[in-house]
């Protein structure tokens, strides 16, 4: 299947790297109903620049593109439209859209070639959790130390998380450490790259959620209130000595904080 999506769109990376790093959450889209609310609210909070090229913006911090936001329609018609949509680097996308439909999960979208990003499809996976593969034409960020502001982590929530660890070990060949009833950290050549942690709220939508690094999470979950936010989750501290709280943007897109140490991480 050879479609091509039709929005412009930048690489995953500023300079062309050449390596992939299958497994690796590579970028980050913000779904919205409303992209100047949600480009004040993330400027304010995070310190984020944007970049507009047409329809698409895209999300600067320290000067790098780190993610982008696209327009859609009224969330008030959609129950848990606006989200951020978490891309994951995979080596083949054909290949893994064939396991998405082996698997039990659903191929919303592709595969396609998308314009100055790489091959890509839109899927579920079988909890429902809904995500963005890519085999990027430049390569993927090189792996480094997450700064303020950046991508820390992405977290999927999982009602069935024995079924999720055997989909992802497949789909990326991850492994795991940690406690199936509360929360895994999937690793891959010797890098962590994602968590996943048990929910057993029925009502709640299973998704992946990312996480961003701040320098004080308190601070700023008091600020994103201010702008127009929620406080889900207040802060609190981890079992590795770090601290975290869950929030939600004005267009109820969720997004976690968290105030790390590499010098505490479990991963370690």
């Amino acid at each position: 299947m050879n479609k091509t999506s039709g929005l412009a769109l930048t690489p995953v990376t500023d300079t062309p790297t050449g390596v992939h790093f299958s497994g690796k959450f590579v970028w980050n889209d913000l779904l919205t109903d409303d992209v100047p609310v949600a480009k004040d609210f993330y400027g304010h909070l995070f310190g984020w620049t944007f970049e507009q090229l047409g329809d698409y913006t895209v999300i600067k911090n320290n000067g790098l593109s780190i993610g982008g936001m696209a327009q859609i329609k009224d969330v008030s018609e959609v129950k848990s439209a606006a989200r951020w949509l978490c891309t994951l680097s995979v080596a083949d996308v054909d290949k893994a859209v064939s396991l998405f439909d082996r698997e039990g999960g659903i191929v919303l979208k592709g595969p396609m070639d998308m314009r100055n990003r790489g091959r890509a499809a839109l899927v579920r996976d079988p909890q429902g959790a809904q995500l963005l593969l890519l085999h990027a034409s430049g390569g993927d960020p090189e792996d480094k130390e997450p700064v303020i502001g950046s991508w820390l982590w992405h977290e999927l929530w999982s009602n069935d998380v024995d079924a999720s660890i055997a989909f992802y070990q497949k789909l990326a060949g991850y492994h795991f450490v940690g406690e199936k009833t509360d929360y895994l950290i999937l690793m891959k050549d010797g890098q962590w790259r994602a968590g996943i942690r048990y929910s057993a709220n029925d009502k709640l939508e299973m998704r992946w959620v990312p996480v961003v690094r701040v320098a004080d999470t308190d601070e700023i979950a008091v600020k994103a209130k201010n702008l127009g936010g929620k406080i889900l989750v207040e802060p609190r501290q981890t079992a590795d000595g770090n601290r975290l709280s869950l929030l939600s943007d004005p267009s109820g897109a969720l997004v976690i904080i968290e105030r790390w140490s590499p010098k505490t991480t479990a991963a370690e």
